[in-house]
């Protein structure tokens, strides 16, 4: 039948029985909620890896896969996320759902029902038939994801609590989660949770990242790069930032940017779009916002700190007391604004630090920081004091040292104290700067006073002969002369380890300085300290006789107070001086006494025991064997010295130990075993080395006579 019509208007009447008229059954809503990743992604590639690895076996779960990903602000977690799921979205046919947890600031935890209300709403449920408690919801939501695999991703995440109701109902489903807190509650949820923690980019793909941004590949000068990508720290959202505007004309290219920053403009200041929408301190500033006031103000004070790098009990200690400061640094870590390092170290990345800087000045008055700068300080003190406590019992003018019980237990020997501090070094260096700007002149000279054994052990001359000028210009502005003798002793001492020509005169004139002040005061220790400095400086320069006579006269003004250290070491160097003058059989003498002295001397905290000093034991033993050497008896050299490395393995002292096992060397060459000398320089050499010691030479030249003595008697 064909039944047409033309022009006018039709009416059509269908009169029958019944009549039946089909429609096609719309397919139900597949929600498609995610973002598109960013068209720039670089390297991750090892978090791409266990992405795709975590996520291997989805079709033959049992139950959803949950996945983790932390870390800083900026740091690119979503773009990681999204990056991973792009080209594999057709295994997730039941949806693709997305929210962001803390749209307002991570103040404010979204609230899951809502959320809920706005997954069924992609779902197209009446909203008359929603349901309206949170486990209703969370029921129909399982419901409607129980056909087939779906994939949810919740962004800024703040608590584990916003994550369980969201669990799909399909086995096959993908649950990923993103945060700045480290969300370790959610280890004690009904399901096993995959985390991954996300580090900061390095130089090389911040680099290549800032490139596709910027579009100006081959054309950045390298210097001018470094120096913008240094600012970005590692964030591929500061690298955004910094591209964008490096590519805007209006901000004048790469090199207004790096010129700001030559300029001391702040990195977070330059990594802030012109329009002041997009910016990394905004970025912080959700993060900041976040944190309850304790914790706030411990970060503000990590801000006021010289360094980014921290000691665990330096957090704890500027966030409170015993528990309280325990948990301010856990709260810091969660919130991924300081980050784990090392065993028993926390650093921050250096625009968190520059953020909590600003903070500091912009919420905390003068006093407050004082106050920060001061408890630093002490802190740095104390931590000193403990590792100078294991390296020597040697006699301090510092109130900290009349309490040693503060510092007992803080370490274990000194050669955990000496690897502990040496990461503590830095910190400790500045920190003697600010408080002498602040004028705590007192403090400057106990800091140096306490430094001078980490000093002395790892010999970092420059800082230290630094740290002890800036002691003696302090202890000018104090009353005491006494701290002035000692502050020019401690500077003295730094010139004569170190040793050269100048330095010698340098050292030469700060112990006499030292002598005269101690004299005025009638100060018997440091004058005879002094005394014995000159000592050591006229020895080094050849005067042996008159160096004997300086050592002799330093012990003459211990004589009547109660000082073994200073005994041993006088004896020490007076057996150095014998040597020195060919007095042999005088200085073996001297050299063997002064390792008893020190090998028995009392412990100053518990009367009655021994606290032996190995170190200056084995110092008096390598002595003995040169001077043993030098009067042709090898063979009483090589006696002694058969058992000093058992002393070197009680102390931290790789030059000293290399010094010992040349001169064993050399005795044992002197009695005929040649293979056993070759040992040991072959040993020492290594320790110079690794130390970068210019007697490295000494002991090639040894085994290259050595080898040359050997080819001679083979031809």
């Amino acid at each position: 039948m064909d039944n047409t019509f033309s022009g006018g208007n039709a009416h059509v009447v269908v009169q029958a029985q019944n009549v039946s008229m089909s429609q096609p059954v719309p397919s139900p809503p597949v929600p498609a909620m995610l973002l598109t990743g960013p068209d720039d992604f670089v390297d991750r590639n090892e978090g791409r890896a266990w992405f795709d690895a975590i996520t291997a076996d989805l079709p033959s779960r049992r139950s959803p896969l949950f996945l983790a990903v932390t870390g800083a602000a900026g740091v690119g977690k979503t773009a990681l996320v999204l990056h991973s799921l792009a080209g594999r979205l057709g295994e997730f046919p039941g949806g693709h759902l997305f929210a962001d947890m803390s749209r307002r600031g991570l103040g404010d935890a979204r609230d899951v029902s809502d959320v809920l209300a706005d997954f069924l709403s992609e779902f197209r449920i009446p909203r008359d038939e929603m349901p309206s408690g949170l486990e209703a919801r969370a029921a129909r939501f399982r419901s409607l994801t129980s056909a087939e695999p779906c994939v949810v991703i919740l962004e800024n995440v703040v608590n584990p609590g916003q994550v369980w109701p969201l669990i799909p109902g399909h086995p096959a489903s993908l649950v990923v989660v993103t945060s700045r807190f480290g969300l370790s509650g959610l280890r004690a949820g009904p399901h096993k949770v995959n985390f991954l923690q996300l580090d900061v980019l390095d130089d090389a793909a911040c680099a290549d990242l800032f490139q596709q941004v910027a579009e100006e590949a081959g054309e950045c000068d390298d210097e001018l790069l470094r120096a913008v990508i240094g600012a970005c720290a590692g964030l591929p959202g500061a690298v955004r930032i910094a591209g964008a505007r490096a590519a805007d004309p209006l901000d004048g290219g790469i090199r207004s940017l790096a010129r700001r920053l030559e300029a001391g403009r702040s990195a977070l200041e330059v990594l802030t779009m012109s329009d002041g929408d997009i910016s990394m301190r905004l970025v912080f500033e959700d993060s900041y916002r976040s944190l309850d006031a304790a914790t706030a103000r411990a970060l503000r004070a990590l801000g006021l700190q010289p360094t980014e790098d921290f000691s665990d009990e330096l957090v704890a200690a500027l966030g409170g007391t015993g528990e309280t400061g325990d948990q301010v640094r856990r709260r810091l870590l969660e919130a991924n604004l300081l980050e784990s390092a090392a065993a028993g170290r926390c650093r921050m990345i250096s625009l968190v630090h520059q953020y909590a800087k600003e903070r500091a000045h912009a919420e905390d008055s003068p006093a407050e920081h004082a106050a920060v700068l001061s408890a630093t300080a002490d802190w740095y003190l104390w931590r000193a004091g403990a590792v100078a406590y294991q390296v020597s019992r040697r006699w301090r003018c510092g109130t900290l040292f009349a309490d040693p019980a503060r510092l007992r237990g803080v370490f274990d020997d000194e050669q955990q104290a000496l690897d502990a501090f040496a990461a503590d070094e830095a910190g400790a260096a500045s920190v003697v700067e600010l408080a002498f700007k602040a004028g705590w002149f007192e403090k400057v000279c106990q800091l140096v006073e306490a430094l001078r054994d980490f000093y002395f052990r790892r010999k970092h001359h420059v800082t230290w002969i630094a740290l002890c000028e800036t002691a003696v210009e302090a202890a000018r502005h104090l009353p005491n002369d006494l701290v002035l003798a000692r502050m020019h002793y401690e500077l003295a001492f730094a010139f004569l380890d170190r040793g050269t020509e100048a330095d010698l005169d340098a050292a030469h004139r700060h112990y006499e300085l030292a002598q005269k002040v101690a004299q005025r005061v009638g100060h018997a220790r440091t004058l005879s300290s002094a005394l014995e400095g000159l000592g050591q400086v006229a020895l080094k320069q050849g005067a042996a006789t008159t160096a004997i006579s300086l050592f002799k006269q330093a012990l003459a003004a211990i004589k009547n107070i109660d000082h073994p250290r200073g005994r041993a070491l006088l004896t020490y160097h007076l057996g150095q001086a014998y040597s020195a003058a060919g007095l042999h059989q005088e200085a073996a003498e001297a050299l063997l006494r002064a390792r008893e002295l020190f090998a028995t001397l009392p412990d100053a905290e518990s009367p009655g025991r021994i606290a032996p000093d190995s170190y200056n034991e084995a110092r008096s033993l390598t002595r003995y064997g040169q001077a043993r050497i030098a009067a042709d008896r090898a063979d009483e050299a090589v006696e002694q010295l058969e058992s000093i490395l058992d002393l070197f393995e009680k102390c931290d002292a790789p030059k000293e130990e290399a010094d010992a096992l040349l001169v064993r060397g050399d005795a044992l060459a002197a009695c005929g075993q040649g293979d056993r000398a070759r040992q040991d320089w072959q040993a020492a050499l290594a320790m110079y080395v690794r130390i970068r010691s210019d007697r490295a030479a000494e002991a090639r030249k040894r085994l290259a006579d050595a080898d040359g003595s050997a080819t001679t008697q083979g031809q």
